[in-house]
């Protein structure tokens, strides 16, 4: 019996500590981190905000039923979510804005393509695949004194397992999918 009341001990653990770092709210930090670095000013980090998390988010949240009523497959929602990131990635890059802001949007477009793609055959874990690409960003655009974040992203791989949400595969494709959106991320600033 002791062992049945410290699995749910844990399963509710996991599952609160999922609830409280969903993806959106890890990429509205993000983004929000960007922004200002950037110096975009209160107009500008909103503005980045709104179109880069807020109404994708949205569209990808509240659209299912539209999208069922329409009679349109489930996955065009996240095939919509990516297409909208890549056009704030290439209006970001057309404006010019002050990096990290375009490498960090190409990365968070490469990352919703990653979660399209490989959706197709794994469920791959959004959460582990965002707090992953998360804290490796606040890492290098903000110092080494940030690194202690890194110990989120293990977290919440347990977290999605123990609350049943996803397989421990499926857990480690997303922290395998947020590493390579990190690198993203690496190569546009580097690119750039």
């Amino acid at each position: 019996m002791n062992n049945l009341a410290q699995l749910s001990q844990r399963q509710r653990f996991a599952s609160r500590f999922s609830r409280a770092l969903p993806p959106a709210v890890v990429l509205c930090v993000v983004v929000l981190a960007a922004g200002i670095k950037a110096e975009l000013g209160l107009w500008g980090v909103l503005a980045l905000l709104l179109g880069v998390t807020v109404v994708p988010g949205l569209i990808y949240k509240r659209s299912g039923r539209l999208f069922s009523r329409l009679g349109l497959p489930s996955y065009w929602r996240t095939n919509l979510v990516a297409a909208l990131t890549f056009t704030a990635a290439v209006i970001c890059f057309l404006l010019k804005l002050d990096q990290p802001v375009p490498a960090t949007v190409a990365a968070l477009c490469f990352g919703n393509v990653g979660l399209v793609f490989f959706r197709r055959w794994l469920n791959v874990s959004a959460h582990v695949s965002v707090m992953t690409f998360g804290v490796l960003w606040f890492s290098a655009v903000f110092g080494s004194s940030w690194a202690w974040l890194l110990v989120l992203s293990p977290l919440m791989l347990f977290s999605r397992v123990t609350a049943r949400e996803h397989t421990l595969k499926e857990a480690w494709a997303g922290l395998a999918l947020g590493i390579a959106t990190f690198g993203c991320f690496l190569g546009a600033m580097t690119w750039s």
